[in-house]
């Protein structure tokens, strides 16, 4: 038996916290706000993870943020916002990236370093938090979603743990993007989710939480039109001189000849172990029921249990049907969790009761956590033994071991069990899957002159509810061809891909950094494999490339992340806090709505304290309140109370120009663009918004857009612009983009002479 392998799975801490977390020496600091929001596009989830952390002790404290990734997930980004600045991690060689955190923790400057604990777990130190001081974070990071016929599903799991408390507010929005119309939306186990249908081929669901985080995972489940054998295909033009990302894919969904149905013999494999009670076993007692109900008298089959020891019910392989079916389900109804998990042992077990069988089926349900397996001295299975073996995998555990469960079989399917009512809804599909139909000899090709970097795993056999992904690299038309036997007769179906020439403005819809991932994956894979030394050199330079282009955490590229980076960021709607109070106040703070506390600055040219942050992404525009303390040598005094209109509209301006009356052809004109209403209120204590913080202001005179620059400090924005239009009328256009992607538009009519 591979004793890696189950090593790899054992060693993987079992948490069941799945949100960010920060901790201290002193233990987890108070999540005063979460904002989750993602964007499914097909087959791919990009999730966005802002939280706020607050240090309610004393003293500054040194916190490190860790983070449970799912299944076949990777970290595309990571920001750290600190002192009114947003700190953006960049992926670097190891090497380099520990010494550019060395040299800037030597030097005093804030700074931060990922370190990878295996594939599910993302960790961040984010330095020292001031007393009663907050840090921000934003983690972001892709994943491939599976599908089951026409149905997809994403999960964000709930924060259990005991050591911290849940957010103070919580916001997810989960935004389901398709290139085909989606049918219907649920969510799973939250019937507060709001769900909204924004077009034929977009729902969005909202959450909002007050103290009391997610009780469940949050499970959403949507379904799709999809014909039996599914091909489905697309392609990005992300810059026009470069090869465009390709994505194909073919979706198994549903036997188009039921009747031709082959025996197959089925092995079960219950962990009844301590770490299964309760729910999860419940649930597989209920799986393996399931999949009783689903084989055929022709069909054979067998049920192992495991916890210390290894229990096998029949002697042999024994057919479907009658007094064996009954003798199988009431030995499921008694099944009890206790005891530890001899994983390795019943795995053993399985492959001798399979051995022979041309069509053989493990249905494995456990949360994948060996504490024996490890001092098993017999086992002598291996993936040549599974080699005619199809295996399903029930994964009761979060975060995943599905790579080092999957790394056991060469062909196999995962799907993870949630908590709650989503978990029935995963029981149904893992035995609708169990008793699939399977396309054996599968080929899945894309045929072009100009294919490159072909990238994903194709599987000799594929059953009813699976599916297979290929990314490429390509500049002209492909066709996507796919081949097999299904029940023994050979099929074929092909596909036009058609290539743009150009990006079509709507980005790379997330098949870039797809793409550097399966690449990734790839390479390190040869390398595990055994790459000669020659070819080495080649694979991780490579790697390391991908890594940096891509901004990809990979075992030879890490986070890294110091303070000498660009300022944070304002957008529109975010207000700053003025308070009058005198410059001998040992300190002014003041505690926003969701828990943040927000230090004012002495600015001696105005005279007056101020104090910028953040509005949380997910925040409504509407009215809110903000207390302000301010610390004297008597203590501390409660300022007041403010009041402050978040508004996510874009910025307002007036456009107009120098002198009156029609221009001459040819001649120069200045044109001034100006804030419609002003920003800084001279008066008392007040928070306003930050209106003038602009990404791109043009003005577009005929085909040009010409830029203007800002005058000094002030809200006047001017361009000397030469007006070499044709006689006549015309309206020149006044172009606004602030940092949240608002725009805006005015113009000014002029007449040409």
């Amino acid at each position: 038996m591979k004793r890696a392998l189950l090593a790899l799975i054992l060693l993987v801490p079992n948490l069941a916290q799945a949100s960010g977390l920060a901790r201290t020496a002193a233990g987890a600091l108070r999540n005063a706000y979460t904002n989750v929001k993602v964007t499914v596009d097909g087959d791919i989830a990009r999730t966005v993870v802002t939280q706020v952390f607050v240090n309610d002790l004393p003293s500054a404290a040194e916190a490190t943020y860790t983070f449970p990734l799912p299944a076949d997930a990777a970290v595309t980004g990571f920001a750290s916002f600190s002192d009114g600045r947003r700190l953006d991690a960049k992926a670097d060689d190891r090497e380099n990236a520990a010494k550019t955190y060395e040299k800037a923790a030597d030097e005093g400057r804030k700074a931060g370093l990922a370190e990878s604990e295996g594939e599910s777990r993302f960790k961040m130190k984010l330095g020292a938090i001031p007393a009663h001081g907050t840090r921000r974070t934003e983690l972001t990071y892709a994943q491939t979603l599976a599908q089951l016929g026409g149905e997809r599903s994403y999960v964000f799991p709930a924060g259990k743990t005991e050591a911290a408390p849940p957010p103070t507010l919580l916001d997810l929005e989960v935004a389901m993007v398709s290139d085909q119309p989606i049918l219907s939306a649920t969510s799973l186990n939250h019937p507060d989710a709001r769900l909204e249908r924004s077009s034929a081929n977009q729902w969005i669901a909202r959450l909002h939480r007050a103290h009391d985080g997610l009780e469940r995972d949050l499970a959403l489940r949507w379904q799709q039109p999809a014909s039996s054998m599914d091909l489905a295909a697309r392609a990005v033009r992300v810059h026009k001189d470069e090869p465009a990302f390709v994505e194909a894919r073919i979706a198994f969904n549903a036997d188009p000849v039921p009747l031709l149905h082959q025996p197959v013999d089925v092995v079960m494999v219950v962990d009844a172990s301590l770490s299964m009670a309760g729910e999860p076993l419940e649930r597989a007692r209920k799986l393996a029921e399931g999949v009783l109900g689903g084989l055929t008298s022709a069909d054979r089959m067998n049920l192992v249990s495991f916890n210390d020891e290894v229990t096998t019910l029949h002697g042999g392989m024994v057919p479907a049907h009658g007094a064996m079916l009954a003798m199988t389900r009431d030995a499921i109804g008694k099944l009890r969790a206790h005891g530890r998990s001899n994983l390795e042992a019943a795995l053993d077990e399985a492959a001798l009761l399979l051995k022979g069988s041309p069509r053989g089926l493990l249905v494995l349900m456990t949360d994948g956590q060996p504490t024996v397996g490890e001092l098993y001295e017999g086992g002598a299975a291996t993936r040549k033994d599974f080699a005619n073996t199809r295996v399903v995998i029930a994964h009761f555990n979060y975060p995943s071991r599905k790579s080092a469960l999957e790394a056991l079989f060469p062909s196999v399917t995962t799907r993870y069990v949630p908590d709650g009512p989503a978990g029935d809804e995963a029981v149904g599909e893992l035995t609708r899957l169990a008793v699939a139909p399977t396309i054996e000899g599968l080929e899945m090709l894309l045929i072009g002159p100009t294919v490159s970097h072909l990238e994903g795993a194709i599987p000799t056999r594929l059953a009813v509810g699976e599916s297979v992904r290929l990314m490429a690299r390509a500049d002209g038309d492909l066709t996507l061809r796919m081949s097999g036997r299904l029940h023994d007769r050979p099929f074929q179906l092909e596909q036009r891909i058609v290539v743009p020439a150009e990006p079509d403005g709507r980005g790379d819809r997330g098949l870039a950094v797809e793409w550097a991932r399966m690449r990734v994956r790839n390479l390190e894979s040869r390398i595990d494999a055994g790459a000669p030394p020659a070819e080495l050199a080649q694979l991780s330079s490579e790697i390391r490339s991908l890594g940096k282009d891509y901004n990809l955490m990979t075992r030879f590229t890490s986070f890294v992340v110091t303070d000498s980076l660009s300022p944070d960021r304002i957008k529109p709607g975010d207000p700053e806090i003025r308070i009058r109070a005198p410059r001998s106040a040992l300190g002014v703070r003041a505690i926003l709505p969701w828990g943040e506390v927000v230090e004012c600055a002495w600015q001696p040219d105005e005279e007056l304290w101020l104090g910028r942050f953040l509005v949380p992404r997910g925040v409504v525009d509407g009215l809110y309140r903000v207390r302000v303390f301010v610390d004297a040598q008597a203590g501390t005094l409660l300022r007041g109370t403010l009041f402050f209109q978040v508004d996510s509209r874009p910025p307002t301006f007036v456009l107009s120009r120098d002198g009156a009356g029609p221009v001459e052809r040819g001649s120069r004109v200045l044109l001034t663009a100006r804030v419609k209403d002003g920003v800084f209120d001279k008066g008392g204590d007040a928070i306003v918004r930050d209106r003038i913080d602009l990404k791109h202001i043009v003005v577009r005179v005929g085909d040009t857009d010409v830029p203007l620059q800002r005058a000094g400090e002030t809200e006047v924005w001017q361009a000397g612009v030469v007006l070499d239009l044709a006689p006549g009328h015309h309206v020149l256009r006044l172009l606004t983009t602030d940092f949240a992607s608002n725009t805006s538009e005015t113009s000014l009519a002029v007449e040409v002479r």
